[in-house]
């Protein structure tokens, strides 16, 4: 990664040469920065926004360096209410930000919507539809939809595998895909979508005429 000197370069140095102990500081400064970054991207590092393919490197090399550069470099401003491992994950927790919404941006045209029943009753539909959401949808549904995807994520919780799954799904993956990243051949893989489906219809929130006529 190429760094330039940016504006705030001789402010930064003036604050890092009155650290104590630079090389103690930074050492720890960075560890910390590891850690919580490698809790915020869990599971999601495999693909999609954080993926290696994407960024050219492991998810937390690229954010911690990212961070450590900015702040040598002086392209992020020191701010004096935090300390240095504060700093390094404020500017890597925006990065991550960023790079989510141009990954956004990227798959706009192709993403997966996760359109949810009376829309769609189709589960194939449901999970694997690749179109733009429907006219008229509007905040309400918005609403809707965003508490469902909490519903769902309550529900599958602790299931390291249906996780990843419903991870796949957000970032708009074909099954295909999916197969390839959990390692899976398609017979597990709808093994797998069968234990998702059912943790979800063991929620009253998602009865619908679909899912009364698949528990009969």
């Amino acid at each position: 990664m190429d760094v330039e000197t940016g504006q705030y370069f001789e402010w930064n140095h003036r604050k890092l040469d009155g650290l104590q102990n630079t090389d103690a500081a930074w050492a720890a400064a960075i560890e910390k920065c590891r850690r919580e970054i490698s809790i915020r991207l869990s599971k999601r590092t495999h693909f999609g926004a954080h993926s290696t393919t994407r960024l050219g490197e492991d998810a937390i090399d690229y954010y911690v360096e990212y961070a450590y550069d900015a702040v040598l470099s002086g392209s992020w401003q020191w701010k004096d209410e935090y300390s240095l491992s504060q700093q390094l994950c404020r500017i890597a927790g925006s990065v991550i930000d960023t790079e989510v919404q141009k990954f956004k941006v990227q798959q706009k045209n192709n993403e997966a919507q996760v359109i949810y029943e009376g829309a769609f009753d189709d589960l194939e539909t449901y999970f694997y539809q690749q179109e733009e959401l429907p006219v008229g949808f509007n905040d309400m549904d918005q609403l809707i939809m965003d508490q469902k995807i909490r519903e769902i994520e309550e529900l599958i919780k602790g299931d390291t595998n249906c996780e990843v799954f419903w991870d796949c799904i957000k970032e708009g993956m074909k099954p295909a895909e999916i197969a390839a990243i959990m390692e899976k051949t398609p017979k597990q893989l709808y093994k797998l979508r069968e234990v998702f489906i059912k943790k979800i219809q063991s929620s009253p929130y998602f009865e619908s005429d679909y899912y009364a006529k698949v528990k009969r």
